[in-house]
């Protein structure tokens, strides 16, 4: 890792990370020089990124080995050796010699074990232990430009407690990649085409600006075109675009900002070129206010600037064409400033010049928001957005001036769906056709992702070009526009006594109410799935095959569940979707199961499913594949009757790989706790302190 330029372009001087591995061949010269490095590396954040560029280079063999039941048995023995070291130190956030030395020794290679396997578990045993270090150790070397191979933070705010909404796909953690960790994923060629950079200059002002009761705003302050100059110059390129009454847009930026924060907006988000540079400096005013957003987008603006010492002489060279967004935070007087670097060429040849490598820069919050302002069509490249996802960007604010947003869409639910990002695109202005047009080309007014939409995205088109307020409750993912100054539609009722305080904010939060007569009720589908209810025999009976979910999945986190999910097409029924999302899952073989029956079909109405429980047995279960780490983090086989008396199992964790995990009492999932309790119902099954009783012979696996 080399140090993060600053701003001005020079190094700073702060302490950088250990340079990369280095990779010697043959593997045994790279596993000892791996070994000296973390020997002689006391942040474990360094340490990390050694073994997981073992990982990356030796993926094949990773792959391979990784769920192979003579490995994971071999790790197990090496990973409990160091546990108790680890124990011992993981609060403290440095690596003392004891612990790298542990580590080094643990980091060994035998014929039928693989380093990389070791190497594997050792960098889950570290991110486990040391995660809360890591935000520390990138805030220290902020601005960080990571390069390839280089680690980056994987933040994830916890979604289930910002909006109401289940997330509709599944976040970067299911893709299971195995050169990255719950915190740390290592950059890939993606930051050769872009000058990625993670600020975290503004971490604590940023922190708490998304929670569920924030409400995103995007102000649309003009109908037409004609509201806007467009110099042209003899070779047609457009040149500065500006608003052509500077006083009459204030105003009316004022007027939509304020009806914006009175419906409860903190983030407020202008289209792009709606402003100049000085009506956007004016807007500051905006975040000084006690009572305005807490971050304000003043849309972006076309301006020129010199090139400093680009004339041969040493003076400065001509002038350079810049459409550059600028953003407000409350507390901080110096704004966010991000340039475009992809030009309009239709409708209007907008006549920019970008100069450098394009940058991409990572506001990163305390609690774990990535956020970027991006330009228009800069979202448009594929390149940008693979940039973005890669760097676990999860809050995206985009100025935008286009004749149709359809285009946005993909880009946006790639967004969402990697990285289960909220987007926030404000577009502007309501009609883009010419006075002698006959055409009215009127393209949606905002488009919004939110990971509880079902296709991700969704447009707001009002029905006229009327300036107006679109808004996004992030708990809900309720949609609004507002049009300040229309009359309120009349609501049903004569009562004329003064609302209640709690009564006025629900008018607030849900108003005004459209009535449409003719629209027909909304028909809600559920979505199929199923679960495996796996038993096997054991001494104190039947005993039921749990995983735990990972504590920072969106649904049942950290819970005791049986493995499932949702049916897909080309699945052959309940047993079938039960069966494969077994074996993704955990690995099972479907050889090594034979299916009873079902039970039941259980609605699930937090998450939009229809689950099938799934009854199977096996006499050995079989896991042959390798399980999604990323999901699960341990394994557990508990007696029926424990299950269904609530109480924690006795037997201890195991993770896929075999190593020992501290599990204290864990919660049973609600369709486990219910799914158990019918079969002890069904197999006349009680408590440990009454009488066992199970229909049919039994046999006892030893």
């Amino acid at each position: 890792m080399s140090p993060a330029p600053h701003r001005d372009g020079q190094k700073h001087t702060m302490t950088a990370c250990a340079p990369c591995v280095a990779r010697p061949l043959p593997l045994p010269q790279r596993v000892a020089a791996i070994q000296a490095a973390i020997v002689a590396e006391a942040e474990p954040l360094i340490t990390l990124t050694h073994l997981l560029l073992l990982c990356r280079d030796e993926h094949p063999v990773l792959w391979e080995r990784v769920n192979d039941p003579g490995c994971r048995t071999q790790v197990e023995l090496i990973v409990a050796d160091v546990l108790p070291v680890l124990a011992a130190a993981s609060t403290v956030p440095v690596l003392d010699l004891q612990v790298r030395g542990a580590l080094a020794a643990a980091l060994t290679a035998a014929e039928d074990l693989p380093a990389v396997v070791v190497a594997h578990a050792l960098a889950e045993l570290l991110d486990e232990r040391y995660g809360h270090s890591f935000a520390e150790s990138f805030r220290r070397r902020s601005p960080y430009q990571p390069g390839v191979g280089d680690p980056i933070p994987l933040d994830s705010p916890d979604l289930p407690l910002v909006t109401t909404l289940p997330a509709t796909s599944p976040s970067w953690r299911l893709a299971n990649r195995l050169d990255e960790t719950r915190h740390i994923r290592l950059a890939g060629e993606w930051t050769t085409q872009f000058q990625v950079i993670f600020d975290y200059s503004l971490a604590d002002a940023l922190t708490g600006l998304v929670g569920p009761d924030t409400v995103i705003a995007t102000c649309h302050p003009n109908r037409t075109l004609a509201e806007f100059e467009f110099p042209v110059d003899a070779l047609g390129r457009t040149f500065p675009v500006r608003p052509a009454d500077e006083q009459r847009q204030h105003d009316e930026i004022d007027r939509l900002t304020s009806a914006a924060v009175t419906a409860g907006a903190s983030i407020v988000v202008l289209p792009e070129l709606c402003v100049t540079e000085s009506l956007a400096a004016r807007l500051q005013d905006w975040t000084c206010r006690a009572d305005g957003p807490r971050l304000l987008v003043a849309g972006s603006y076309h301006h020129d600037d010199a090139h400093p010492g680009t004339d041969p002489d040493g003076r400065d060279g001509p002038p350079r064409r810049r459409n550059t967004a600028i953003a407000y935070l409350r507390g901080c007087p110096a704004p966010l400033t991000q340039d475009k670097h992809s030009p309009a060429d239709m409708p209007l040849n907008e006549d920019i010049q970008p100069q450098g490598w394009p940058q991409l820069r990572v506001h990163v919050s305390a609690d774990g928001w990535h956020l970027v302002i991006a330009i228009c069509r800069d979202l448009l490249n594929p390149h940008a957005v693979h940039a973005l996802t890669e760097a676990g960007v999860n809050m995206v604010l985009v100025p935008a001036m286009s004749e149709t947003l359809v285009a946005f869409g993909g880009p946006v639910a790639n967004l969402v769906g990697a990285g289960q990002a909220f987007v926030a695109v404000a577009n502007n202005p309501a009609n883009f056709s010419a006075t002698t047009e006959l055409t009215s080309r009127r393209p949606a007014r905002a488009l919004f992702g939110h990971p509880g939409f079902g296709q991700q995205t969704r447009l707001v088109q009002p029905a006229d070009s009327a300036p107006g307020v679109a808004l996004l409750r992030i708990r809900t993912g309720q949609l609004q526009w507002l049009e300040p100054g229309a009359p309120v539609p009349q609501a049903f009722g004569n009562e004329s006594s003064a609302l209640p305080a709690w009564a006025t904010r629900l008018a607030r939060l849900t108003g005004p109410a459209r009535f449409h007569l003719d629209r027909q009720p909304v028909q809600i589908t559920l979505r199929s799935a199923a679960a495996l209810v796996l038993l096997t025999d054991s001494p104190e009976g039947p005993a039921v095959l749990l995983t735990e979910r990972a504590p920072d999945l969106i649904h049942y986190p950290g819970q005791l569940v049986f493995p499932g999910g949702a049916t897909e097409t080309s699945d052959d029924g309940p047993a079938s979707t039960a069966l494969r999302e077994a074996y993704e899952e955990t690995g099972l073989d479907p050889a090594s199961v034979h299916i009873l029956g079902t039970l039941p079909a259980v609605a699930l109405a937090d998450s939009g499913f229809l689950l099938t429980p799934v009854l199977a047995w096996s006499a050995r279960p079989a896991f042959t594949g390798p399980a999604n780490l990323a999901e699960v983090s341990a394994l557990t086989s508990i007696p029926l009757r424990q299950a269904a008396g609530g109480e924690p199992p006795e037997r201890p964790f195991r993770s896929p790989l075999g190593a020992p995990k501290n599990s204290g009492p864990k919660t049973l999932g609600a369709v486990t706790a219910l799914v158990t309790d019918l079969l002890a119902g069904m197999l006349h099954v009680g408590n440990p302190g009454a009488t066992t009783t199970v229909d049919g012979p039994q046999q006892v696996q030893p």
